[in-house]
């Protein structure tokens, strides 16, 4: 299982940066260990699974307070 976290724009919303570290290996065979995961799952903003790196993505989000160059520009040209 793989924790990434995306640093987000403030304005924008899209990721700023973006945090990788391996949690650990899991091993899914009975329907209980599947359930266990489901539920992990929704303590999450997103997850996706690579069938073929055979590696299971947690997606979180945190707000920095930073934003990108370009929509601060945008953002002042509104004021």
């Amino acid at each position: 299982m793989v924790q990434v976290t995306e640093k987000l724009c403030e304005f924008c919303e899209k990721p700023l940066d973006r945090e990788e570290r391996e949690v650990k290996s899991i091993q899914i065979s009975n329907p209980d260990d599947y359930g266990n995961l489901l539920i992990k799952a929704r303590a999450h903003d997103r997850v996706e699974v690579d069938l073929e790196e055979n590696r299971i993505y947690f997606y979180d989000h945190d707000y920095p307070g930073d934003v990108h160059p370009t929509c601060l520009e945008k953002n002042s040209e509104k004021s």
